[in-house]
């Protein structure tokens, strides 16, 4: 079968949804399916004869538009849109609802901030740009709208009109032979002594593109609230550049010296591997690919319910669900916990059980059925109405 895979970006050390794709199309190609990507923008390395890039335009309803010619001149068997465009037989917003996501966004600005967005005119552009877009995504009633988690689905069912027979809820999956508590232990003594970390201070990683939606700023003021009880820990932050306004944090609340920003990683492995637990208390995340990662691993886990990964923790024995990223004194409380030895040894293995209920080709069967489902509706004489 003919796969148009569709996405904003091809980059392999990108995002959680860059990975996923880098992931996905050799492992459909390897299960006999011809993958073309169509895109808009290409990291170094990453094109190929079946990377179709297409001109960038700063309107997602001018990208959506080329999309739709693009795909027409490839003429494949289906289509699988992870949210740019409006021609699919599979949408698979990676992200979510958009307006969701932007919601919990704005609650994660301090109110002055909230106030500036709110007032800036690029955010009704914006806004009425994302509405018109998912009008033309969801007012389809032949294709399959994939789900990444529970929370996600509420949120197209209830703010873009999808009807839950259109639904499919298929969790991330992650590679558990890459991220493998046997792998993060042999690298865990360099790993620890590259950040400083001696063999008894309880590590904390934290790992995300958009630090501030991830709750960053809460971990800054539960690690103060732990040290000014006189708890030793050292926290680690991954995957973007430190920016000023962060470090003023970690300054003003007293923990700069305990906190380390280890920016872009190629390998997260050897951190996972130094890590004694790892904390998300993200104000929205679809359903977060570190968490998963950070599982297989062996780590207890800290995110919110605001997380769609957290729909598969059963809460102190696979790992922590705390309701909400500005309650810093339950998620203190909770990287308490998880410094004790013996809550570690306990949740760690059923940690890694969770992820091997979840793994990266469990995730491609349940696209694979969707696909399946997707092309019975399309052959169908009479569509379903949504």
């Amino acid at each position: 079968m003919k796969v148009a895979l569709v996405c904003e970006r091809v980059d392999p050390a990108g995002g959680g949804l860059e990975q996923w794709i880098a992931a996905l199309a050799p492992r459909l190609e390897q299960r006999g399916h011809e993958v073309h990507v169509v895109c808009f923008r290409v990291a170094a390395g990453a094109a190929g004869e079946r990377v179709h890039a297409l001109p960038w335009s700063p309107s997602r309803l001018v990208r959506a538009a080329a999309v739709e010619r693009a795909l027409v001149a490839l003429a494949p068997d289906l289509t699988h849109d992870t949210g740019v465009g409006w021609r699919y037989d599979v949408l698979h917003p990676q992200a979510g609802a958009r307006l969701a996501n932007h919601g919990r966004d704005l609650a994660s600005l301090s109110p002055a901030a909230r106030l500036r967005r709110r007032l800036n005119p690029a955010l009704y552009r914006w806004r009425r740009e994302v509405r018109e877009l998912e009008r033309r995504q969801y007012a389809r009633t032949r294709g399959l709208v994939i789900a990444v988690s529970g929370m996600v689905a509420r949120d197209l069912q209830s703010r873009c009109g999808v009807a839950a027979e259109r639904l499919r809820i298929v969790p991330n999956g992650v590679d558990t032979e890459r991220f493998a508590p046997a792998r993060c232990a042999a690298m865990r003594a360099a790993a620890r002594a590259q950040i400083g970390a001696d063999a008894t201070t309880p590590v904390f990683l934290f790992a995300a593109r958009n630090p501030r939606l991830k709750g960053l700023l809460p971990l800054l003021r539960a690690t103060a609230l732990l040290r000014a009880g006189g708890s030793p820990l050292s926290v680690v932050v991954i995957g973007c550049a430190p920016e000023p306004g962060i470090r003023r944090a970690a300054r003003h609340l007293g923990v700069a010296d305990v906190v380390t920003f280890a920016g872009v990683v190629d390998d997260p492995a050897p951190l996972y591997g130094a890590a004694d637990a790892f904390v998300l208390p993200t104000y929205y995340d679809a359903c977060s690919l570190t968490v998963l990662e950070a599982c297989a691993c062996g780590l207890p886990v800290i995110t919110t319910r605001h997380n769609g990964a957290s729909e598969l923790i059963a809460h102190d024995r696979d790992g922590f669900v705390l309701d909400d990223a500005d309650d810093v004194r339950s998620l203190a409380a909770l990287m308490a916990r998880a410094t004790d030895a013996a809550v570690r040894r306990r949740v760690a293995p059923a940690a890694r059980a969770l992820a091997l209920r979840n793994t990266l080709e469990r995730n491609v069967d349940g696209v694979l059925r969707a696909y399946g489902e997707a092309l019975a509706r399309r052959a169908s004489p009479s569509p379903a109405t949504g």
